[in-house]
């Protein structure tokens, strides 16, 4: 494996699991819902493994996010300083710039 695509796995796997840690999943339980062994999904958190399409869309279902939460730094280079520091915020801080974000662009909608 080329070490770009190791450290996209890796940075992915990272998100994965604290998107699993906050809603409080076990990797057994998402293993199950996958239907991958719990090694294999256990893998996948830590970089080493990557998931089908499918199983990577079930796995945003489960917890409860979109594709492009899990892979907003992987894809967009534009504003890369704003999505350095975005990401290193926990999931509840995301929430609040999203509520936030939701505020200002409705003064444009009136």
């Amino acid at each position: 494996m080329k070490e770009k695509d190791k450290k996209l796995n890796i940075n992915l796997g990272k998100k994965i699991k604290e998107y699993r840690e906050y809603n409080n999943f076990t990797q057994e339980y998402l293993a199950k819902e996958l239907d991958i062994a719990t090694n294999h999904y256990g893998r996948i958190e830590r970089g080493e493994n990557s998931c089908t399409i499918s199983n990577f869309i079930k796995l945003c279902k489960l917890l409860k996010t979109t594709p492009n939460y899990l892979l907003n730094d992987i894809f967009l280079d534009i504003h890369e300083d704003f999505y350095e520091y975005f990401n290193l915020l926990t999931i509840e801080d995301k929430k609040i710039i999203k509520e936030i974000t939701v505020l200002l662009l409705s003064k444009y909608k009136e």
